[in-house]
């Protein structure tokens, strides 16, 4: 029976300690679990749906993947500016909207960013709360007691500009299209790199273009080989040229000679 009571006991006092150290503005949440003030994008994966909880406050939730995200220079107190944040999985976002959260309609695939409190629960299911200026409108608690937060949508990309590509070097070649058979085996300018790294020099190079005139046909990638081998942009332009008929623009080759 003593042990019984005991048990009981030990359970209350952990809920009590449970009931403190869990702020209002963001259930599961503690202000004991690592947390760390950061600045972010992601995008937003679930529908966000607005929630009033036990204390009246209403939020909007969601959930985003991070595609960056690093620590602010204004941290509350306790934080972890080490802390790991996930940046594969999914993080809630609980919005405070009855805290000066500003309201916004957003849908599944929006991009955002955002700055708020990340909180690593010990649970699982990492958040990010706070994401409110911390101007004192909800009066009391944790409300007025974090750095300021933000949520915002970012403009969608210009249809069709997708990814990135990466600077072409300023004095890249464009792509020749390949004319001739198709190759067997080594390609030509495989020949040029052997050479160049025997010590062949660009008068020998050139010479060896001039003499065998072959239909290089050089790609991008055979043309970044050929540089890093050190290959001259002279020798390199020679063998653009070299196998295709040379005439002056604007011009055609001369007809032949009428037979009398």
């Amino acid at each position: 029976m003593q042990n019984a009571f005991s048990d009981l006991a030990l359970r209350a006092c952990l809920a009590g300690l449970l009931a403190v150290a869990t702020p209002a503005g963001a259930p599961g949440a503690s202000r004991k679990s690592p947390h760390v003030e950061i600045l972010g994008q992601g995008t937003v994966v679930t529908a966000p749906r607005q929630t009033v909880h036990k204390n009246g406050r209403k939020f909007l939730e969601f959930e985003i993947t991070l595609s960056s995200a690093r620590p602010t220079g204004s941290q509350p107190a306790g934080a972890d500016i080490h802390l790991a944040l996930d940046m594969s999985g999914r993080v809630r976002v609980v919005h405070d909207l009855s805290c000066g959260g500003q309201a916004l309609a957003l849908a599944v695939g929006d991009r955002i960013e955002i700055q708020g409190e990340y909180v690593h629960v010990p649970k699982g299911g990492d958040l990010i709360h706070f994401t409110h200026a911390a101007d004192g409108t909800c009066g009391h608690g944790y409300g007025s007691k974090h750095p300021n937060g933000f949520l915002r949508r970012l403009p969608a990309p210009p249809p069709g500009s997708g990814p990135a590509e990466s600077p072409r070097p300023a004095a890249l070649v464009p792509d020749q299209p390949y004319t001739g058979p198709p190759p067997a085996g080594e390609r030509p300018y495989a020949a040029i790199v052997a050479a160049k790294a025997k010590g062949a020099s660009d008068v020998e190079l050139l010479a060896k273009v001039e003499r065998e005139n072959t239909p290089y046909s050089l790609t991008t990638a055979e043309i970044q080989k050929l540089r890093a081998a050190g290959v001259s942009e002279a020798v390199i332009e020679a063998m653009l040229r070299s196998g295709r008929t040379r005439t002056t623009a604007g011009q055609t080759p001369a007809p032949a000679p009428t037979p009398r």
